[in-house]
C-alpha cells in the first residue's frame, strides 16, 4: 500500500513541472542569439529577458519576438508581436504602453491551467 502511495504522490508531481529556471542562449533563425529565462510550465510558459521583456516564438516567421498582449471575445492572450527579438536591445521596452505585468501573467498562467484541466 506504501508503494502505491508513494507512487501516486511521485506521479501527480510529475505532471506539473516548472520550466528550467537558469539562463538559456536562444538562437534565431539568422544565427544571432540573446539570453532569456524559461518561465512557466507545460499548460503556459514564456521567456523572459534580463530586462523582465515577454518573448514568445513565433511558429509562423520562425523568430523570437517580443510579446504583445491582446484580448479577444473578453479573453486575454499574449501573442508574437513582430517585433524580434536582438541581442543588444538594452534597456529599450519594444512596447512602453504594453508592458506586462507579473499579475496579468500568473492570471494568464491560472487560465491556461484550468483551462487545459476541465477541457482534456
Amino acid at each position: 500500500m506504501k508503494k502505491i502511495l508513494l507512487f501516486l504522490a511521485v506521479s501527480l508531481w510529475c505532471f506539473s513541472m516548472p520550466a528550467y529556471h537558469g539562463k538559456l542562449t536562444f538562437t534565431q533563425q539568422d544565427g544571432s542569439t540573446f539570453e532569456g529565462k524559461l518561465k512557466g510550465d507545460e499548460y503556459f510558459s514564456w521567456i523572459e529577458d534580463r530586462q523582465g521583456n515577454i518573448i514568445l516564438f513565433n511558429n509562423q516567421s520562425k523568430t523570437y519576438e517580443y510579446a504583445k498582449l491582446t484580448k479577444r471575445h473578453g479573453i486575454s492572450n499574449l501573442v508574437p508581436s513582430g517585433i524580434k527579438v536582438f541581442k543588444n536591445m538594452g534597456n529599450k521596452a519594444p512596447y512602453k504602453n504594453n508592458t506586462i505585468s507579473k499579475k496579468t501573467l500568473m492570471r494568464l498562467w491560472k487560465s491556461k491551467r484550468e483551462h487545459t484541466r476541465y477541457h482534456h
